[in-house]
C-alpha cells in the first residue's frame, strides 16, 4: 500500500512554484534551461493526479522527501536548492524508467535525456547524485518492487 503525501502538499508546491518564478535570477542560458524545466516539473507535481504521483514516485518519496519538504517549505531559491530540485526530479524520471519502462512527463523526460547525454556539461556536484539516481537506485526500486 502506497501512503498519500501529493494530495496534501501539491498546494505548496504550487506556492513555492509562484515564489521561484518570481525571485530567480537567472544568469546563462544553462541556468534558464533548467529553471524552466524545473518550473514545468514543480507544475506537473502539483497539478497531477495525486494518487498517480504516489504510486510512481514512492520510492523517492520514501528516500529523498526530507530535502523535497526542505525546499517546499523553506525560503531559499538558491542554486543548491535547485540542485535538491533537480536531483529529485531526475531520480524520479529515473523511477518512471526501472518501473515502467517510460517516462510520462515530457520535462522529466527532457531532463532524463540532458543529464543522460554524452558529453554535457554541469557542475561537478551533481555528478554523484547523477551516478546513484542512473547506477545504483534502479536495483534499489527493483528490490522494492520485488518485496511487495
Amino acid at each position: 500500500m502506497v501512503e498519500a503525501y501529493f494530495k496534501q502538499i501539491q498546494p505548496d508546491i504550487a506556492k513555492y512554484r509562484e515564489k521561484l518564478c518570481r525571485e530567480n535570477v537567472i544568469i546563462d542560458k544553462t541556468n534558464m534551461l533548467f529553471l524552466n524545466l524545473i518550473l514545468n516539473i514543480l507544475d506537473y507535481m502539483a497539478t497531477e493526479d495525486a494518487q498517480k504521483l504516489d504510486i510512481e514516485c514512492e520510492y523517492n518519496i520514501l528516500t529523498m522527501k526530507k530535502e523535497f519538504e526542505s525546499v517546499i517549505y523553506g525560503s531559499s531559491i538558491n542554486e543548491k536548492t535547485q540542485l535538491i530540485l533537480l536531483t529529485f526530479f531526475l531520480r524520479i524520471a529515473k523511477e518512471m524508467d526501472v518501473k515502467y519502462g517510460k517516462i510520462e512527463n515530457e520535462y522529466l523526460q527532457e531532463l532524463y535525456t540532458i543529464m543522460t547525454s554524452k558529453g554535457y556539461k554541469y557542475p561537478s556536484y551533481i555528478g554523484s547524485q547523477k551516478e546513484f539516481a542512473l547506477d545504483k537506485m534502479p536495483e534499489n526500486i527493483k528490490r522494492m518492487e520485488r518485496l511487495r
